[in-house]
């Protein structure tokens, strides 16, 4: 065996390890012995899982109470560590169908994944894009349009480059892969298009929130700004009604009357007061814009979750408060309210690591701001916060030395 690897033992499994490796796993054990684990609720009925330092992922096991959990992550040391988002009689069987699924919580994966752009934004720039998603989630979505409550939800910052919404509620528990796929096509805006939009309108009788108002308020503004002559709002119809006669006659078109009920309003009248009352007397160029409108609202205001995490009633999900493998960040709770100013590279750094300095050989330039500090490293030797070093190291963007 090569000189420069280590052995561990994982589950009485001789495992090699490169010396990176042994020492990030020397450093997440002397995190793992000293942190303060929470449990999920009912941890006896969920499947635990983990993935070692240099092994493959192992799942289909059970703890039944702190203590027991205390005492498996110092014996293995996971390098990422996960419970699962459903409940079963028997968690510990392999098989999904002997397991006996009693329920899911509904779970939101936040992540740059789906983020638009986002292979050229640097880590902390990724982050600060994932928490716009997260924050419209939860409040236009999940308790806007939704109506869960805020008790209802629990936030974590995933470790890594994103978030989790965890719904703790009766309402979700008992959902099949269908019905969350249904909540998570909503959230994402899939589906919405003009006709769909139309029909709804009409059948309403007032507005109560979500993707409806979200869209009557856009199209309410877009015909405000038309009538004081925005020059934004005046080039976006320009480029959906397609030359400058039709524009004008459109604008024209705003000042004549139009029957409603039994008295006769103004078009702009009518189209610039919310609620459904409007879409029953558009015309062509009305739903032309209307049609260019609901995409930029769906891309304004939809969330980019990952579907499959939503859908998945038998999901494995990051432990409160366990290190991300791939950054050393802890896993913590966000109040919802704290959300805002919460600054993972920041308030996720564990507090066993700080204030300490390590030697690390970087590979490639290093520019994010990292604990409220600029950053722009060279390649090369550094002594760094041990924070970020662990970081560099398990980004595979630096080594120990």
């Amino acid at each position: 065996m090569n000189a420069n690897h280590f052995i561990i033992n994982v589950d009485l499994v001789a495992v090699p390890i490169n010396p990176d490796e042994e020492k990030l796993r020397y450093y997440f054990q002397e995190y793992y012995s000293s942190c303060k684990l929470s449990t999920p609720d009912l941890l006896s009925s969920r499947e635990i899982g983990y993935i070692p330092f240099g092994a493959p992922m192992v799942r289909h096991r059970s703890l039944r109470n702190l203590e027991e959990l205390r005492q498996f992550v110092n014996r293995i040391v996971p390098r990422h560590f996960y419970y699962s988002t459903a409940y079963y009689r028997n968690p510990e069987n392999k098989k999904m169908s002997d397991k006996g699924w009693l329920g899911a919580e509904l779970i939101f994966d936040l992540d740059a994944d789906h983020i638009k752009g986002a292979e050229k934004m640097r880590y902390d720039e990724i982050l600060s894009e994932v928490k716009k998603h997260t924050e419209r989630l939860i409040f236009d979505h999940l308790m806007d349009s939704l109506g869960f409550a805020r008790s209802e939800i629990r936030l974590y910052f995933s470790g890594g480059r994103g978030y989790h919404v965890h719904i703790y509620s009766d309402k979700v528990y008992s959902m099949d892969s269908d019905s969350r796929r249904e909540i998570a096509n909503f959230i994402r805006g899939e589906g919405l298009d003009q006709k769909n939009f139309i029909w709804e309108m009409r059948k309403s009788r007032f507005l109560s929130g979500g993707w409806l108002s979200l869209i009557d308020s856009e199209f309410v503004k877009f015909h405000h700004d038309i009538d004081a002559g925005d020059s934004e709002a005046m080039e976006f119809a320009l480029s959906v009604l397609g030359n400058r006669n039709t524009l004008r006659a459109y604008v024209e078109s705003l000042k004549s009357g139009v029957k409603i009920g039994k008295r006769t309003e103004k078009r702009r009248n009518v189209l610039t007061v919310p609620g459904p009352e409007k879409y029953k007397i558009m015309d062509q160029r009305d739903l032309r814009i209307l049609g260019s409108i609901i995409p930029r609202v769906v891309e304004r205001y939809s969330s980019e979750i990952d579907e499959p995490v939503t859908t998945d009633i038998h999901r494995l999900i990051r432990f409160p408060y366990s290190l991300h493998g791939k950054t050393g960040l802890a896993v913590v709770p966000v109040q919802l309210d704290e959300l805002e100013d919460f600054e993972p590279l920041r308030d996720a750094i564990p507090h066993t690591f700080v204030g300490r300095l390590q030697d690390i050989t970087l590979r490639v330039p290093l520019k994010m701001k990292f604990m409220d500090s600029d950053l722009s490293l060279d390649p090369g030797n550094h002594r760094v916060d041990l924070p970020l070093a662990i970081f560099a190291v398990s980004q595979r963007m630096a080594s120990f030395y």
